[in-house]
């Protein structure tokens, strides 16, 4: 704010000093051609139609002005956004209840202190949502989802996929694994320093069939999305 004022009112000092160099240079002009004994035909412009002039030169100016600072200014601070989102973190990894041991078992699907929780269910999968509400740490991740599956298919194995995206939708990355033993749940730990929208898909299949593409074999797939503060 401080800055455009300084701008405006430099414009008005631009515009005064040139209004008054032209008076002073137009009433020169129009002495000497008083005295002067072959009068010029050449007619000056009035002060007043000059400083209207200056004044419009001087607006377009600074209206230029103006609008190449917002896009650089622009540009910059998009730069400056998406390199930090590009120096920070994300990462995640699943689990089967199997694998849930050590200080991973502290960790619950009814309650984690210092986590919002949301569940809801898509299709026959059961999700359990955990939202770190203050910094995440070695202990405490980010975000903790459980996947339960409550169909009545003999679910074998199961497979993921898991990206990360900024507020403005650009993608951060992501990996996936396929042909985890299943038992009982699926516990995703992940954690992301900036905020950012992650989307995780889930797999899962009552054979051992194989594909490059992870969701031909599968019997549910359901996708979620969380967004992490």
């Amino acid at each position: 704010m401080i800055e455009f004022a300084l701008v405006i009112v430099a414009a008005i000092g631009i515009v005064a000093v040139a209004s008054v160099i032209y008076w002073l240079f137009y009433r020169h002009r129009i002495n000497k051609q008083l005295h002067d004994e072959t009068p010029r035909t050449r007619r000056l412009l009035s002060p007043l139609a000059f400083t209207v002039i200056t004044v419009l030169v001087v607006s377009i100016a600074y209206i230029c002005v103006a609008a190449a600072t917002l896009a650089v200014n622009k540009d910059s601070a998009a730069a400056r956004s998406s390199q930090e989102y590009f120096e920070a973190t994300y990462d995640f990894q699943d689990y089967s209840a199997h694998e849930m041991i050590g200080y991973r078992s502290l960790y619950s699907m009814d309650e984690n202190p210092g986590y919002t929780k949301t569940a809801f269910k898509q299709g026959n999968i059961q999700f359990t949502c955990f939202i770190r509400e203050d910094t995440p740490d070695f202990y405490h991740p980010s975000f903790i989802i459980y996947a339960q599956y409550l169909g009545n298919k003999n679910i074998l194995y199961s497979g993921n996929m898991g990206y990360f995206f900024t507020p403005h939708d650009i993608n951060m990355g992501g990996k996936g694994s396929a042909g985890g033993e299943y038992n009982d749940y699926i516990c995703v730990l992940g954690t992301a320093t900036k905020q950012s929208r992650f989307e995780l898909t889930i797999y899962l299949y009552d054979s051992n069939k194989k594909s490059e593409d992870m969701g031909e074999y599968a019997v549910e797939r359901e996708t979620i999305a969380i967004q992490i503060p």
